[in-house]
């Protein structure tokens, strides 16, 4: 701090008008953190007067000394980088109350930290791994509050400390490390929510890397959850990232992706409502949910002569809300400006003191907006049906299909059943179904671009939901799928419908490959669910190395995976102060089952289980 502080006093000496005042305000920031860290080195020092125990008191004023010297001056030993990035952390969420700041790639900066005490024998793998796994105590520490609402679209209230790990190198080398075992030890030992371990995989990742991280999986914390070099460099790469940058990328929150140290993705700035724009084109702009007029009437499915006809009008309706959706994401830009400038953040991203520009009004290299389609998978599902058992093979009629999806399928099992069964789905490898979800995804993201954000960035799209397919399926009526009003969505933004995916995991990564690695810049997220039973022997962990591979050569960029048995799920409903400790993968993070609500917890359930491959 005291060093960014100097900075930014030589700095606001040379300045004027609205730089100056940036200026100023990072001074004042940088001497409150600094204070901030010399609180603590004083708080340590009273405890350890009155400590007896030798260790213990040794160990307060080692970290009085760290606290101190990191005021003033920047970490050199791995205790000290450490503890400087936990300040960081904590110095962050002060300021902007915000979740999901992440780490990013912790065996790289950190390594050489770590290897230079090593080769000095002031420090050991066990002292390393245990300064690791405080650290990740400390993340489990803090909690971001949400009111009610709030807290449907993000149940378990992640925060999103996300940590990427192995990789590539800036030149396109394998990256891991000691440090990196290290760090997947960490997650092994606690299996805490806290932090969203991530681990980078390519052509060139190593066996003994890639089946310790199953290993890991295996353990049933969710983590690590896997992203692909492979999809993710290049999609980065077309968005606009130069090539030193899209191969250093890390992880935001759940599965976001962004570059390190110089980047404003602001990744959550919406989430589209695909299957509510396919159920106003079904009504003609009505609500099956409450029977309002929500848009202009451009005619119902009733009166649609063809597919290309249905298609056309949700294509117009498609296009109105983009352009409501991007008038709201700027009104919330200009407020962030207006009311929340970040001094503190923008001194540690890139070109921000270089600018004398505030990282909220586009002072960082890279200004990004990330808006997620929700959800390609039930959308697919749904044009389908319409398609297939109304338009071409007729076995059900337009006026009756709008009658039952307004009564939610009352009285209408039979036609419901065959909606559901009749007609293949997204997640079995069916080209022509998988390539109508293609299509619109492909749409919505061409034409997301033709917009710029409020700081003069692009928008980009992603495909995950958090636990938004929850209450978002609330707010849509039944849907040709054969989906019931008020039911959850597919919980992945590129996982089937629960329950659809009936050919099998190797029929999953086949139908989600269909979608290009473009369309998921801002994060795309696949989920799958297996038994224990299948890593419980080298053959299975082996299997298991070959699946992910596969991953790999498909370019997908995300997969994760839940290791459970729907009965201990079940039985955690039933007997919750049981199960406190069991954690699950929700969406693109993991979250203690018992404190999830009912609905999400039955979704989970749900969600097809595979024991092998």
């Amino acid at each position: 701090p005291s060093r960014l502080m100097d900075e930014a006093n030589d700095r606001m000496r040379l300045s004027s008008g609205s730089k100056k005042d940036f200026y100023q305000s990072v001074s004042i920031v940088m001497h409150g953190a600094a204070n901030f860290m010399k609180r603590y080195n004083r708080l340590l020092l009273k405890k350890a007067e009155k400590e007896i125990n030798r260790e213990k008191k040794d160990n307060m004023a080692e970290a009085a000394r760290i606290c101190h010297k990191l005021s003033e001056q920047p970490p050199e030993t791995f205790h000290e980088a450490v503890q400087s990035l936990w300040f960081l952390f904590v110095i962050l969420h002060m300021e902007s109350n915000a979740s999901s700041f992440s780490p990013g790639r912790m065996d790289e900066y950190l390594w050489e930290f770590y290897d230079n005490d090593r080769k000095k024998g002031i420090l050991g793998e066990q002292e390393a791994l245990e300064i690791l796994e405080c650290l990740w105590l400390k993340f489990n520490e803090i909690v971001y509050m949400r009111n009610a609402n709030s807290a449907k679209f993000f149940a378990g209230f992640p925060i999103g400390f996300n940590i990427a790990i192995g990789g590539q190198d800036k030149d396109g080398n394998d990256f891991v490390n000691d440090l990196s075992f290290l760090l997947l030890k960490a997650q092994e030992h606690l299996g805490l929510p806290q932090p969203n371990l991530s681990v980078r995989l390519h052509e060139h990742t190593g066996d003994e890397f890639l089946k310790q991280a199953i290993r890991v999986v295996a353990k049933g914390s969710g983590m690590p959850q896997f992203f692909n070099d492979k999809a993710v460099i290049p999609a980065m790469e077309e968005l606009g990232i130069v090539e030193k940058d899209a191969r250093d990328y890390a992880i935001v929150g759940c599965v976001e992706l962004t570059t390190q140290g110089n980047n404003l993705g602001w990744s959550d700035a919406a989430m589209f409502n695909l299957n509510k724009v396919l159920e106003l084109t079904l009504t003609g702009g009505k609500c099956l949910l409450t029977g309002d007029q929500l848009a202009p009437d451009y005619g119902n499915l009733t009166g649609y002569e063809t597919f290309e006809d249905l298609e056309a009008v949700f294509k117009r309706y498609l296009d109105e809300y983009m352009d409501k959706m991007v008038l709201a994401c700027e009104e919330v830009e200009k407020a962030h400006i207006d009311l929340l400038p970040s001094p503190f953040l923008s001194s540690v991203i890139s070109e921000c003191m270089i600018k004398g520009m505030d990282v909220t009004a586009g002072g960082a290299h890279y200004n990004l907006s990330g808006i997620q389609m929700i959800q390609v998978a039930n959308l697919a599902d749904s044009m389908a049906a319409i398609k297939k058992l109304v338009f071409e093979d007729k076995k059900i009629g337009k006026k009756e299909l709008l009658e039952a999806l307004q009564k939610n399928f009352d009285g209408q099992e039979v036609m419901r059943t065959m909606l559901l069964n009749k007609c293949p789905k997204y997640g079995n490898d069916v080209d022509w179904v998988d390539a109508l979800g293609v299509k619109w995804a492909e749409y919505f993201k061409k034409r997301l671009g033709n917009y710029t954000n409020y700081r003069g960035g692009r928008y980009h799209t992603g495909m995950y939901t958090v636990s938004a397919h929850v209450p978002m399926g609330e707010n849509v009526g039944a849907s040709p799928d054969g989906r019931r009003a008020g039911e959850p969505l597919a919980d992945g933004g590129m996982s089937p419908v629960y329950g659809r995916d009936i050919a099998g995991p190797t029929a999953v990564l086949k139908s989600v490959s269909k979608l290009d690695k473009n369309l998921t810049t801002n994060g795309g997220l696949l989920n799958m669910k297996f038994l224990p039973e299948f890593f419980q022997t080298d053959q299975g962990i082996d299997k298991f190395a070959k699946f992910l591979r596969t991953f790999v050569d498909l370019e997908i960029p995300h997969i994760q995976f839940n290791v459970v048995r729907k009965e201990d799920l079940l039985a955690a409903k039933e007997n919750p102060e049981q199960y406190r400790s069991l954690t699950v993968r929700v969406a693109g993070y993991t979250a203690y089952f018992t404190e999830l609500a009912n609905e999400l917890q039955n979704e989970i359930i749900a969600r097809t289980s595979y024991t092998d491959l």
